[in-house]
């Protein structure tokens, strides 16, 4: 059938040459460099292709179908200038003649199936979404795409990128640390090497299901230390995928749990503080203040706001406590003394009393964590959560995929540490900036 439709004598090589994607080549038509018509090379190769149902090569053209697609063709070698191209993929469909059952689309290795642009569009979209908003990549190329498309084609080109990762080596000290987006937790699963914190992965979700999938690609006979979130399916996770490591619960996690209760009684009752950036200023131990000259103001603003007031002197008496060497008496004195006005920090409470084992193995460490692992988390932390909000997918592959990760190579084999908490958090400060500044695609540091 599709042989009587087209023939070799239609193919202009010229304009193949300047599509440049491999198996495919342009028919003769319009002068309109913006729209070509294109066909798998296979088609005048006489190459037959397995029938998926019984692995039959006695297959033939049953239809030919017209599926449009977007493409990405770069001018230049430094990708600065570039031109979209709408293509027509005459598409043919096969039909086995051996179990005659089946009828299926040949591969397009150039598109993914049911996409409607190539994957050199898709991954320029991909890698532009990584630096800046939907919106302003879909602009920059000129391409429409709806917000609902987002997630599709992250999904599918993150996949791709992350079959080209090498595995993770496996690091003694692992934490495990639930990320608040917009509502949403994501755990975070951090690795410590020689006193450097590493972003391995964002996760979906919290369960013990999600958690434990990625837990399980790592050499569990390597892993000796897991500091965790007090969140029960997280703890369960590394207890059984890591039954040999000591699993605890770090004192970032309760101050860091202690904060969130700062911070939501700050939102609630500090409202026209006379403080600029109250919420970190309000949150660190008095004597760290990066500027003294605002103690007066503190106290001043404190005298109208009495829950405000108590929350703030209750909270310091934690990090106080915490900045030298505690005890688990003291930790549950400061929780026995938490005041009624103020019972956001029961939640910390309740961490203590459910988690007060981890807790308890935690001060028994012979290695604690690293001094800028506190600095590490809470940074993470907070750049994540000052990201204009986007699909998860976009999330992580800001994480992931938007940076280079550290690489070591042992017995011929390369392996990824994940990525430097340090370069994370400048890249995704820069991306959130990148959008609050409206910034002109392309922009680089």
């Amino acid at each position: 059938m599709g042989r009587k439709l087209y023939e070799k004598r239609y193919i202009s090589k010229t304009k193949t040459d300047w599509l440049g994607i491999p198996n495919l080549v342009v028919l003769e038509g319009s002068d309109n460099d913006a729209y070509l018509e294109v066909i798998h090379r296979r088609y005048f190769e006489g190459e037959k292709l397995p029938c998926p149902a019984c692995q039959s090569n006695k297959t033939r053209c049953s239809k030919i179908v017209d599926r449009k697609l977007k493409d990405l063709i770069w001018l230049d070698d430094e990708h600065k200038k570039f031109q979209i191209v709408d293509l027509l993929l005459h598409q043919r469909y096969l039909r086995c003649d051996n179990c005659g059952q089946s009828v299926f689309p040949e591969t397009t290795e150039f598109g993914e199936k049911g996409c409607r642009f190539t994957n050199r569009l898709a991954d320029a979209l991909a890698d532009g979404t990584f630096q800046f908003s939907y919106k302003k990549v879909c602009q920059h190329y000129g391409v429409p795409a709806s917000t609902a498309s987002v997630g599709e084609i992250m999904r599918r080109r993150m996949q791709y990128r992350e079959s080209l990762l090498p595995p993770i080596k496996t690091p003694h000290i692992i934490s495990i640390v639930e990320i608040v987006f917009f509502g949403e937790l994501y755990p975070a699963v951090l690795g410590i090497w020689d006193g450097e914190v590493y972003c391995l992965d964002i996760l979906p979700d919290s369960s013990e299901a999600t958690c434990g999938a990625f837990l399980k690609k790592l050499d569990a006979n390597k892993v000796e230390t897991v500091y965790v979130d007090p969140v029960d399916s997280l703890f369960n996770a590394a207890n059984q995928y890591y039954p040999m490591a000591s699993i605890v619960v770090t004192d970032e996690a309760i101050q860091r749990y202690a904060r969130n209760a700062m911070l939501d009684i700050i939102h609630s009752d500090g409202k026209r503080f006379p403080v600029v950036h109250k919420d970190r200023r309000l949150t660190v131990l008095r004597k760290n203040l990066d500027d003294k000259s605002v103690i007066p103001r503190i106290k001043e603003g404190m005298k109208c706001r009495p829950r405000l007031k108590q929350a703030y002197d209750h909270h310091q008496r934690l990090l106080e406590l915490m900045e030298t060497k505690w005890s688990m008496d003291e930790l549950l004195a400061w929780v026995e003394q938490i005041p009624t006005e103020v019972d956001e920090f029961l939640a910390v409470g309740d961490v203590v009393d459910v988690f007060n084992e981890q807790i308890s193995h935690f001060l028994t460490l012979d290695e604690k964590p690293p001094n800028n692992y506190q600095f590490a988390v809470q940074g993470i932390c907070d750049a994540i959560k000052d990201m204009p909000h986007c699909i998860f997918d976009v999330l992580r592959g800001r994480c992931i995929f938007s940076l280079t990760h550290d690489t070591i190579e042992e017995n011929g084999e390369l392996q990824r540490y994940g990525v430097k908490s340090n370069r994370l958090i400048e890249k995704i400060n820069e991306i959130t900036k990148n959008i609050r500044e409206d910034r002109e695609y392309g922009f680089e540091r």
